[in-house]
């Protein structure tokens, strides 16, 4: 009994990608806010924050944009979402 408990998954693959794709999304989200926020707060010439926010959005992409490509992953293995 204890083997078979053992040997049994914790999770799915397609509850993998779900919540990693959700993550991904939140982390983007959360990242560009947090940084603008925080650029907001510093004492930055006006190319300084320019940068700075420019930076913050490309990080925040990335990361929106590893949240699809997990998503069309799943898809592509059968595991996805279909209502999405």
């Amino acid at each position: 009994m204890l083997a078979e408990l053992i040997r049994k998954p914790l999770t799915s693959e397609a509850r993998d990608t779900a919540v990693t794709s959700v993550l991904l999304y939140v982390a983007g989200l959360v990242v560009l806010v947090l940084s603008t926020f925080k650029l907001a707060s510093l004492q930055l010439t006006e190319a300084q924050l320019i940068l700075g926010l420019l930076g913050a959005v490309c990080a925040a992409m990335q990361l929106i944009v590893m949240g699809l490509l997990v998503d069309i992953r799943g898809r592509l293995r059968g595991h996805g979402n279909a209502e999405r």
